[in-house]
């Protein structure tokens, strides 16, 4: 995706302004006989700008260094091997720069400037870095890693992006919003905010993924996916009878030890909830039991409550242990759901301890 190349004074768009430096940080500053050249970038060691803006200003220097040259180098290597990932020359005694590309996602930058007078002699400032370069594009919710569950039909979504400075043009975002069982997108729409609420209702009891694609105005372009998908729950009782494919799986994982099962019931039924080999030999029986009957009334079961980081109730889950509590062989098992006429088996994959 990245094209590398160097960003010369020759075509490339620069801003030179005449102005005193303000709230700038880690200053880097070095002396030689003739002046001394500071460069100053934006603060953090995790930058918030992909195109981030400097300030170079030379003092000491005669009137016989004079006009002076000031180079701004942004490298990927703290001994600016080339090529560099900016380097721009301008002329005077202050300057300043905003790189017009866009830094590669995540990784670490280093800058200097160097002054060149009249007679040819350089003066170099120290390195400042290193510094890390932010990620282009974040989901920040629904994004929960383990499922996310939402009470509205029209949730709001919201992600984050790298600040693109003047003269590049901001980023432009295409919001698809799909269905988890078939991908097909029931959603599109482009817009430059960071934040999204659907102008339809999304459907209750249905599981959903998102992605959001982003066009710099560099001609970058970069798409993430949600990292699970989400459903959203109503306040009434469900419309149908279902069950959900168990997450995680395979399981277990560094955040959970056990898989999750979610069903919905429509009405009050007797529920029978087990786990199966690929013969079809009961391993364990969840349901009835764990403080559940076998008998239960309309409802969602299987959900955290909102806001959980698990997404999973604990009654409700599968550890990868029989009816006797010892670990079975890793490999793949057979989740069956038996309810309101209704019957259905997922498959999950147990790695073992």
């Amino acid at each position: 995706m990245f094209r590398r190349g160097r960003v010369g004074a020759s075509g490339t768009p620069r801003r030179i302004v005449a102005t005193a430096i303000v709230g700038c940080v880690m200053v880097a500053t070095a002396s030689a006989q003739s002046g001394d050249i500071t460069v100053t970038g934006p603060a953090g060691a995790l930058l918030r700008e992909g195109t981030p803006r400097f300030t170079i200003v030379a003092t000491g220097f005669t009137q016989a260094d004079l006009p002076l040259q000031l180079r701004l180098q942004v490298a990927l290597s703290p001994d600016f091997a080339a090529p560099l990932w900016a380097d721009t020359t301008v002329v005077g005694s202050l300057a300043t720069i905003i790189v017009p590309r866009l830094l590669p996602p995540l990784v670490n930058v280093w800058w200097r400037a160097i002054a060149r007078t009249a007679k040819g002699q350089p003066v170099i400032s120290n390195a400042d870095g290193p510094r890390r370069s932010p990620p282009w594009l974040t989901l920040i919710s629904p994004n929960n890693l383990n499922g996310s569950t939402v009470d509205s039909p029209r949730p709001e979504f919201l992600w984050t992006s790298a600040a693109l400075l003047s003269p590049v043009a901001p980023w432009r975002y295409t919001i698809v919003i799909s269905r988890s069982s078939d991908g097909l997108a029931v959603l599109t729409t482009t817009l430059s905010e960071t934040v999204y609420r659907p102008f339809v209702d999304l459907e209750y009891n249905t599981s959903y993924r998102w992605a959001v694609s982003a066009v710099a105005g560099t001609g970058d372009t970069v798409r993430v996916i949600s990292a699970s998908s989400f459903v959203i729950t109503s306040p009434n009782a469900p419309i149908a009878t279902v069950m959900f494919q168990s997450f995680p799986t395979p399981f277990p994982t560094e955040r959970l030890n056990a898989t999750c099962i979610w069903f919905d019931l429509r009405k009050q039924s007797d529920v029978r909830l087990e786990v199966l080999d690929l013969r079809g030999n009961r391993v364990a029986r969840i349901l009835p039991g764990r403080g559940l009957g076998g008998t239960l009334p309309p409802g969602r079961y299987g959900r955290a409550t909102i806001g959980s980081d698990t997404g999973c109730d604990e009654r409700l889950s599968w550890d990868g242990t029989d009816d006797r509590g010892r670990v079975v062989r890793p490999g793949v098992y057979l989740i069956r759901f038996t309810g309101d006429g209704y019957t259905n088996i997922k498959k999950v994959l147990f790695r073992g301890r």
